[in-house]
């Protein structure tokens, strides 16, 4: 799944609920796809933030992608459940325009499919008890902030060297890429090697301080 063979292929997608936003009316619609790591704990702390619509999803379809302008595809927690069909259905809603933060593995490491390899060719190592250091704001003004990642591992990512990409976070020990962003198509991807909104035995829990300022950072780039 590094490319997009097969996308011709008839595709039966699943049924789910219709999504429900809460949120300031006329803001971004934040959907945040249930199953993952940090799946329940993300929606609050995105409305915490401020400035969006947030709903959970039961799970992606062309349905539930259709009215969110951003989604926030958690590591699975059962990676076998990510489909083809599901790549797909991502792939046509971020070139048509869609927003997407991928999440810990998700970026394509481990059992993860590299689901964009255009924007991020996957991850390359996980270092644990290292933090993570912000270095992109919306201004442009050096951010000084350090992040602690409560689930103290996280991925280093190996960009797509044909992207013009921009790398929002750094692993503070190597300096190597923990967060970066491309264009894709008419759309954006932003691979995240952190598992947000879950504690160190990976339970869903709220994303601390540190966090919520590189989760804010990661959508003000997704979203501007």
């Amino acid at each position: 799944m590094r490319g997009l063979e097969g996308r011709d292929v008839k595709r039966e997608e699943e049924a789910f609920a219709d999504p429900v936003f809460e949120g300031p009316a006329g803001a971004p619609r934040v959907g945040i796809v249930e199953g993952g790591l940090g799946s329940r704990s993300l929606p609050a702390a995105v409305r915490l933030l401020g400035g969006a619509q947030v709903a959970s999803l039961e799970g992606v379809s062309a349905a539930t992608l259709a009215p969110c302008e951003a989604l926030i595809f958690p590591e699975r927690r059962m990676p076998a459940t990510f489909t083809k069909q599901q790549c797909w259905i991502i792939w046509d809603w971020v070139g048509a325009g869609g927003r997407l933060i991928l999440t810990h593995d998700a970026v394509g490491y481990r059992n993860h499919p590299v689901l964009f390899p255009w924007v991020c060719s996957g991850g390359t190592a996980h270092v644990s008890g290292t933090p993570v250091d912000l270095v992109w704001s919306p201004d442009g003004s050096p951010p000084r902030v350090r992040v602690t990642p409560s689930f103290p591992e996280h991925i280093l990512l190996q960009p797509c060297i044909r992207a013009e990409m921009t790398v929002l976070a750094v692993s503070a020990e190597s300096g190597k890429p923990a967060v970066t962003g491309a264009a894709f198509e008419t759309g954006r991807v932003l691979a995240c090697g952190l598992a947000l909104g879950v504690d160190a035995q990976r339970s869903d829990a709220a994303p601390n301080d540190s966090e919520m300022a590189l989760l804010e950072a990661m959508l003000a780039w997704l979203l501007r």
